[in-house]
């Protein structure tokens, strides 16, 4: 039998999966985030190593390829898996790459957000990117700039610079704080800050499905920020491409309303866009992105993820495709 493993990795989290040559899961394993902008490359190097623990059995000695979309240290997960076992081969996917294929396809405009946030036109003929300039510079309408927003509107309602939010609560709570203040001894000096910041939006999703106006209009803020770098990189080639435009990312699972809120900005100037969500994790992307490049149908592939790779499938796609 021979084995694949398909990889991908962010600033919160690196996920693999071991699969075979019939397409069928062996394993699979997550740790913390491997983008050297959020953690020191001593726990990068530690956490990989753990994945290759948790995910390739003693009695896997060979694995014929890797395919992998890595926001960090590659060579640091090759050196990993390589102390574990055989490795023959290795496919680099970009982010883009990854995230269209996840929805089935080759190419179109991927607006990626996750921890951070760029855009990504992949065209048979070449790539580009807007964005993607990282926590300080940038992010726009990824994770972590959520987060911010978040904890800002928090400290903008108990000032009274703000409107009333329940997310005040839900932060002291959270994160078990008497004071609002206590959030400055919580985040400066804590080596893993962005990472906590980032997860605030945990809190923005809960209060937003309560119907709270200012966790909904934070995810506005987020949608029009993609919507902008998405039709910014259109733009820039003459608002012609081929394929859909791909919400993909870890930070649109929280609010549907983001969602659509980017969908109509991208109609307003594009009516007959497709813009869709992936059916599948950015980590079987690798894995299908692989599969469609050898010539294999999208559906059967979609069916197989949907079947075999139960923990990646997202859910619900096909209503929000719609």
């Amino acid at each position: 039998m021979k084995y694949y493993i398909a990889a991908d990795g962010g600033g919160t989290k690196l996920q693999a999966v071991l699969y075979d040559e019939e397409l069928r899961m062996v394993s699979a394993a997550r740790v913390s985030g491997v983008n050297s902008n959020f953690r020191p490359v001593g726990h990068i190097a530690a956490e990989m190593r753990r994945l290759v623990r948790e995910l390739v059995p003693e009695e896997v000695s060979e694995v014929e390829c890797v395919c992998v979309s890595v926001v960090g240290d590659m060579e640091l997960l090759m050196e990993a898996l390589g102390e574990r076992c055989v490795i023959k081969g290795c496919q680099a996917y970009g982010e883009g790459e990854a995230a269209l294929a996840a929805a089935g396809v080759l190419y179109g405009v991927a607006a990626q957000s996750g921890t951070g946030s760029d855009a990504f036109l992949v065209q048979p003929w070449m790539q580009d990117t807007v964005g993607g300039w990282g926590a300080v510079l940038g992010d726009e309408g990824g994770g972590y700039d959520l987060g911010i927003q978040t904890l800002k509107a928090a400290i903008y309602a108990f000032d009274g610079r703000g409107p009333r939010t329940a997310l005040l609560d839900m932060v002291l709570a959270e994160w078990e704080l008497s004071h609002p203040w206590d959030m400055i001894e919580k985040l400066v000096g804590n080596p893993d800050y962005r990472r906590v910041i980032a997860s605030a939006t945990y809190l923005t999703a809960r209060a937003a499905a309560q119907g709270d106006a200012v966790a909904l209009g934070l995810y506005e803020r987020a949608a029009h920020e993609l919507s902008h770098q998405v039709l910014t990189l259109i733009g820039r080639h003459g608002g012609s491409w081929q394929g859909p435009i791909v919400a993909s990312g870890g930070t649109w699972k929280g609010c549907g309303h983001m969602f659509e809120t980017f969908r109509e900005d991208i109609w307003q100037t594009y009516p007959d866009a497709a813009v869709i969500r992936p059916f599948a994790e950015p980590v079987v992307g690798c894995m299908v992105r692989q599969r469609l490049e050898a010539g294999e149908d999208p559906g059967r592939l979609r069916d197989i993820v949907e079947e075999r790779f139960p923990p990646f499938f997202l859910k619900g796609y096909e209503e929000v495709n719609e």
